[in-house]
């Protein structure tokens, strides 16, 4: 189960409207203001701010934001500031939710649904049923339409979709539409959680989901919130006898990087291997050099990184010895990626890079488009500024930002086929690997 807690609880909150609604003094106000105005102003790596006039912007805005009555119109003014400048990375961490994730690693007590679920044709999807999870015990199944997950309505989440602007990349609403349902899929550990399907017939069933440990380990990067990585991986037969190993993660952090090395190093003898990036939503952007030299025999340059002052190559090293200490080679059998719309940041830079160098065939849906490098500054509110202070260019100067990681194979995913308990990206990996298995013996 990939657990994307932080973004699934900022989306709850903004969703109900549970922002804390303390007074809020003018001068405390500008402080914070003034503070996400001025890390933006001295990081952002276009001078120009990517055609906004920034400091006409702070003077439209700034009254605005010392009349915010409360911690919520504040933001509100914030919000609006970073949405001029139509760029990914730039958007607020309430503290509250960094407090109450903070509660969860300290507690032990956070629990999982172990599903997924994606916007699929206009409708939310169970994509995955972890086995062995809540939703396993539940008797809930792949390919489920999702109504309802605790006090969440599916059409109404619908509804609020329907009024985004028209020509809204539809990759964005997807994001959205995730959100506001996914923060339901979690909580404390033995809660009941109350669920509405439509099964394969498209009857109505009612399941309670009572949520079990979750899995991964929570961990910490900066002043980013406490977040939960889970670093998974399996040997599969494909159909046509290829051996294939898959490795799936749902956040590039060091927490998880020997997990990733180890993954690698078990999976050698594969004849392929899957990575599986769907739903992985980015993290340190420096570890995509190192797990791409594991797939590498030449210093490949997978990727740059603008910013004002210099430039940086995301060069990835071959990798030639385990952990512990043996001689190795890079691996040498084939390489596929999966993406989807949930695929963004450092998940990008490395499905992109790799295939861009010709070592890695992409498999899926486009990914998100949202691949600026990005720091998290602390206000004095307690709140968190996520804001980007580079551009990055793939090899050979492709821009990720806006267009995303275009798949080599279309594999969307369909109702017909998650109830036939099929997944088409994995699988048209399967059959490229096995067909390239069998041309290289010829």
């Amino acid at each position: 189960m990939k657990i994307i807690r932080t973004l699934a609880a900022f989306a709850a909150l903004a969703a109900t409207g549970a922002q804390a609604q303390a007074p809020l003094d003018s001068t405390a106000a500008l402080a914070t203001f003034d503070s996400a105005w001025s890390a933006i102003h001295r990081t952002h790596y276009d001078t120009a701010f990517n055609g906004v006039d920034w400091r006409a912007l702070r003077t439209e805005l700034r009254p605005r934001a010392a009349a915010a009555a409360s911690t919520p119109q504040l933001r509100g003014v914030i919000h609006e500031m970073l949405g001029r400048l139509r760029q990914s990375h730039f958007y607020l961490v309430p503290g509250e939710v960094e407090a109450g994730l903070t509660r969860e690693k300290s507690t032990g007590t956070d629990g999982d649904a172990g599903m997924e679920l994606r916007l699929v044709g206009g409708r939310f999807l169970v994509t995955r049923v972890a086995p062995g999870g809540a939703a396993a015990a539940a008797g809930v199944r792949t390919g489920w339409v999702v109504q309802r997950l605790g006090t969440t309505d599916a059409a109404g989440v619908l509804r609020n979709l329907a009024r985004l602007p028209a020509g809204t990349d539809p990759r964005l609403r997807e994001l959205r539409g995730w959100g506001a349902m996914a923060h339901e899929l979690s909580g404390p550990v033995g809660t009941a959680l109350p669920a509405r399907f439509l099964d394969a017939r498209d009857r109505p069933v009612d399941r309670r989901l009572v949520l079990r440990p979750a899995p991964g380990v929570m961990t910490r990067f900066g002043n980013l919130p406490s977040i939960r990585v889970v670093a998974q991986h399996e040997r599969l037969r494909a159909p046509g006898g290829a051996a294939v190993g898959v490795i799936r993660f749902n956040y590039w952090f060091p927490a998880i990087a020997a997990n990733i090395d180890d993954a690698v190093n078990e999976l050698r003898g594969a004849d392929g291997i899957v990575i599986d990036m769907r739903g992985n939503f980015g993290g340190v952007g420096a570890m995509a050099m190192g797990v791409a030299g594991h797939f590498t025999e030449r210093q490949d340059t997978i990727g740059t990184m603008v910013t004002r002052q210099n430039r940086l190559q995301f060069v990835a090293n071959p990798r030639r010895s385990t952990r512990a200490g043996q001689s190795v080679r890079p691996f040498g059998g084939l390489v596929a990626v999966l993406t989807d719309a949930l695929s963004i940041s450092t998940a990008e830079i490395f499905a992109g890079g790799l295939q861009k160098v010709g070592r890695a065939r992409v498999f899926g849906t486009p990914s998100a488009g949202q691949a600026l490098p990005s720091l998290a500054t602390k206000l004095p509110n307690g709140d968190v500024l996520v804001h980007a202070f580079a551009d990055f260019r793939g090899p050979g100067g492709y821009r990720l930002e806006g267009p995303g990681v275009v798949p080599d194979v279309a594999a969307p995913l369909t109702r017909a086929a998650l109830l036939a308990g099929r997944d088409p990206a994995l699988e048209a990996a399967l059959k490229w690997i096995d067909e390239q298995k069998g041309a290289g013996s010829r």
